[in-house]
């Protein structure tokens, strides 16, 4: 699949990026029987070194090694991501997208992940850092990830601050895909909806302990409403 059809194929109907990590790790299989079966076509991948987020989570060879029809949506939440587009990119990676504020330089990683035409070049902000950063580069941005909670707010969730940023971002670039993560849960979903981005990341909301169907079709159902 081209990166063109990819993104129509996103922007075709609201979609769930629905990470496994909070998933049985020792049987994935079933979790990615769940997404494919519930109508998900994105998997998503939080990618993180405990230099930024205090989390470490999964590498390449994890991405590689979910042997999956979904999409393979990367998030690197790392210190230098540009160190690490190609592995990702030779892992499988459908989307990769990158945190803008720990890398040293927007435009050169923008510029890695395009060498692979069959990706979907997207950028992450914290929810403290301005649109304005990442405007220079709109031409080789696909999607924009706005991160709800960031790496030193904790828990605490800026979701009533996205609609103006969204606003702006789609004022700047009528196409862009908006993607929307963090605080994504079951009292927050349909505030999100109302946002109407693009694609919206869960995982824990979803692999709670309940049943992981009815969860996905609640959110989906919110979302697509």
């Amino acid at each position: 699949m081209t990166r063109r059809e990819k993104i129509d194929l996103i922007q075709s109907k609201p979609q769930l990026s629905v990470a496994t990590l909070s998933a049985d790790m020792g049987n994935q299989n079933s979790a990615l029987q769940a997404l494919q079966e519930n109508g998900v076509q994105l998997l998503h991948f939080d990618v993180m070194d405990g230099t930024i987020w205090p989390n470490i989570t999964v590498g390449p060879a994890f991405v590689a090694g979910l042997e999956t029809g979904l999409l393979k949506d990367v998030h690197l939440l790392i210190d230098r991501p540009e160190k690490h587009i190609e592995s990702f990119s030779n892992a499988g990676a459908d989307l990769i997208s990158f945190s803008v504020e720990y890398t040293n330089d927007i435009g050169e990683t923008l510029g890695l992940i395009s060498q692979h035409p069959e990706i979907v070049r997207g950028v992450s902000l914290n929810p403290e850092t301005s649109i304005e950063v990442i405007q220079p580069y709109l031409d080789d941005i696909d999607f924009v990830l706005l991160l709800a909670v960031g790496p030193k707010t904790g828990k605490q969730s800026f979701l009533d601050d996205l609609p103006p940023k969204i606003a702006r971002l789609i004022a700047l670039k009528p196409d862009l895909l908006i993607c929307i993560d963090g605080a994504v849960k079951k009292e927050t979903i349909h505030q999100i909806s109302a946002m109407n981005p693009n694609f919206v990341v869960s995982g824990s909301a979803i692999f709670n302990g309940e049943d992981p169907t009815e969860n996905l079709n609640f959110f989906n159902g919110a979302l697509r409403a």
